[in-house]
């Protein structure tokens, strides 16, 4: 069973943050084109970020990033919410 990391505020600050800006920039290219090579990409790298996350840091921290960012945080849902 993994440790949760303990982790500051600053540290879920940045991590929040780059997500956000992940996700803008995925949401640009979605608007240009949602059946390009680069929106696949993007999106590719979301759930990547969101899985480094929770191998790093945590379930705990996963989520609260996901929450953040107005992501689905039930495991029944596939897709983050904001990817939709």
């Amino acid at each position: 069973m993994p440790i949760e990391a303990h982790l500051d505020a600053e540290t879920i600050d940045r991590l929040e943050e780059q997500s956000e800006l992940l996700l803008r920039m995925y949401q640009a290219e979605f608007a240009k084109d949602p059946a390009s090579r680069a929106t696949g990409s993007l999106r590719s790298n979301m759930i990547a970020v969101r899985h480094t996350i929770h191998q790093i840091y945590g379930e705990g921290a996963a989520l609260e990033v996901d929450s953040a960012l107005g992501f689905a945080t039930d495991a029944a849902q596939a897709l983050p919410r904001a990817l939709e």
